[in-house]
């Protein structure tokens, strides 16, 4: 399927379903929104997200909610993690698009901290990127060439030698020897 007709599918699937359902779900959406809700479909990041269910101990975070926060993060340009958890705080429908319905569910910095270095340490970035090319392109061929352009500091010319210089006198002596000449040429020069 050409890329063309994915994504118009895509869109349509968006526009005309996804977005009426969330705006009767979650109120009236703002731009940002509407740019957050079309990185995720579009991504499908939570596919690509492990979860262990039935280990011992505290079960973690939901990682697909961490996931498509840190999506949105990047959608907003949200500097900090800190800035990301404050608006989560505040922005109701973009708390409940990333998965957490009160205020009291969002995880702390720290989880959030240990939740982006497994991304990270299990290269969720490049897979994600690696998935939605292989599916925009899965049939065709896809001929470019690769040209480097970097400078390659070389000279392009020889670098000229400069001619051996020629032994000179100690510059005392050179003086010397000329103030004798002068001080000959002087009294010859003079009436007697």
């Amino acid at each position: 399927m050409p890329l063309r007709s994915c994504l118009s599918r895509t869109w349509s699937h968006i526009q005309g379903a996804l977005f009426p359902w969330l705006t009767e779900e979650l109120g009236p959406l703002t731009e940002t929104h509407k740019r957050v809700v079309t990185a995720l479909e579009v991504a499908g990041v939570e596919s690509f997200v492990r979860v262990w269910p039935g280990l011992p101990g505290r079960p973690p975070c939901d990682r697909a909610a961490l996931a498509r926060a840190f999506v949105a993060k990047a959608v907003i340009g949200l500097p900090t993690t800190a800035m990301l958890i404050d608006r989560l705080t505040v922005d109701k429908p973009l708390r409940r698009l990333c998965g957490w319905e009160h205020r009291g569910e969002l995880p702390s910095e720290t989880t959030f901290s240990r939740a982006f270095a497994e991304f990270a340490r299990s290269a969720l970035p490049c897979r994600l990127h690696e998935a939605l090319i292989k599916q925009a392109y899965k049939d065709r061929l896809v001929g470019h060439i690769s040209r480097d352009a970097t400078a390659i500091e070389a000279r392009e010319k020889p670098v000229k030698s400069a001619p051996p210089a020629a032994s000179t006198p100690a510059p005392g002596r050179e003086k010397a020897k000329w103030s004798r000449r002068r001080s000959r040429a002087a009294s010859s020069a003079r009436p007697a």
